[in-house]
């Protein structure tokens, strides 16, 4: 049986918007139908390879929001959230879950789970972002 951080681990090596989204239901699915072993850690990367990784001064401005490029900002911004947010929500799962009860990966890979499909919908949307999100868990970790 393979193991949940093993599984975890894919999903956050994945770059490709559609693959991941994908990827990452799936692991979802099969961990609530009991296909994946609660077994020891496995190594988690520092960081996802993709999408690319810029500071915050050189992400776009959303200025006031009534522009086409103040909506386009926000959209991107938006995409961002959510592919922080998948991947967050993975790392916390395989990065700490050997340490805690089933119920903790219950939680975060349902939320893992629930951002790939609010992404789904926004698949062709490019996917960029800066690497603050990133420094706390691997500080942690």
């Amino acid at each position: 049986m393979t193991s949940v951080a093993d599984a975890i681990r894919a999903v956050l090596l994945t770059a490709a918007p559609a693959s991941k989204v994908r990827i990452a239901r799936k692991v979802a699915r099969d961990w609530r139908l009991g296909r994946l072993g609660h077994g020891p850690a496995t190594a988690m990367p520092d960081s996802p390879a993709q999408p690319l990784l810029l500071p915050a001064n050189r992400m776009p401005k959303r200025g006031r929001g009534g522009s086409e490029r103040g909506r386009i900002a926000m959209l991107h911004a938006l995409a961002h959230i959510e592919y922080a947010a998948i991947d967050l929500a993975f790392d916390m799962a395989g990065r700490f879950g050997s340490q805690f009860p089933r119920d903790f990966i219950d939680d975060w890979l349902g939320v893992g789970a629930d951002e790939a499909m609010l992404r789904s919908g926004r698949v062709g949307l490019p996917w960029v972002g800066h690497p603050v999100a990133w420094v706390r868990p691997v500080k942690d970790a």
